[in-house]
């Protein structure tokens, strides 16, 4: 029979931080199957990892803000575990890294700001490494992580998107002409030939701006013609692009708001 652990915090990461006792020492260090960690600050393991996962299944980390350690979650040799939504920032290597891990599920993580003052080529928001395969990463936000926001080693076996939603990356460069929140061009994960086909054009979680409907993040004349073109049936519109074009909030897409756009534009 297959014991269960979980290590919750009762008031969620902003009241409960544990911090490394020894930098030398992972703040928490797993090495048996399904175990859960939530809710946490997880802080200053800066020559280890905030939390540390090795040889593990059907293991669960959830809603820590993991910061300031060398690194942020890694897994080693683990398979069948689950991470979702948890911040991993402000480390001195990766945010998030597997090595030889399998079968793992990412969902709605952010990676961000994780940097070192020396050039290291393995500095990334997220790091797949060394036969880490069949992992499935969606919805999640890699922002202005040193070399690059998402590295995956030499392989082609990683699902970066489902069918219709994929990650958030801070330098994507495609542009939006459908306006559906989804990047019209794919993203190459740097390192082997792994693709994200839906790269998100706002991080995850974050709403766009009312009235922005060239996603340039100001509001403009530019918009307004977009929407009165949305208005006159020139232009798709679907659920996504009626949240921002509807500033009237009436349902529709009208010259009322192309008029209330060009009254906010800058």
């Amino acid at each position: 029979m297959n014991k269960h652990l979980t290590i919750r915090s009762e008031n969620g990461s902003a009241n409960c931080i544990v911090s490394a006792s020894n930098l030398n020492d992972h703040v928490f260090e797993v090495t048996r199957d399904y175990v859960n960690i939530s809710g946490f600050t997880v802080e200053n393991a800066t020559k280890r990892a905030g939390i540390y996962f090795h040889t593990v299944e059907h293991c669960n980390i959830s809603y820590n803000n993991v910061t300031n350690n060398d690194g942020g979650i890694r897994l080693y040799y683990s398979s069948n575990n689950t991470l979702i939504n948890n911040i991993a920032s402000n480390n001195y290597h990766d945010g998030i890294y597997l090595k030889s891990s399998s079968n793992n599920t990412l969902i709605n993580n952010t990676a961000s700001n994780n940097y070192y003052d020396d050039i290291c080529s393995s500095i990334c928001g997220i790091y797949l490494y060394d036969s880490s395969n069949n992992n499935h990463l969606y919805r999640n936000n890699f922002i202005n992580n040193t070399n690059h926001n998402a590295y995956d080693y030499d392989t082609i076996t990683n699902q970066w998107n489902t069918s219709t939603v994929g990650n958030y990356y801070s330098d994507y460069t495609g542009s939006d002409n459908k306006s559906d929140g989804i990047g019209d061009t794919l993203h190459q994960i740097p390192g082997g030939s792994s693709i994200d086909y839906f790269p998100l054009m706002h991080p995850w979680g974050k709403s766009p701006l009312k009235g922005d409907l060239d996603d340039d993040s100001q509001i403009t004349s530019k918009d307004a013609a977009i929407v009165l073109q949305i208005a006159v049936g020139n232009c798709p519109c679907n659920p996504q692009i009626l949240a921002i074009a509807d500033v009237s909030g009436d349902g529709r897409v009208s010259s009322l708001d192309a008029l209330m756009i060009l009254q906010m534009a800058t």
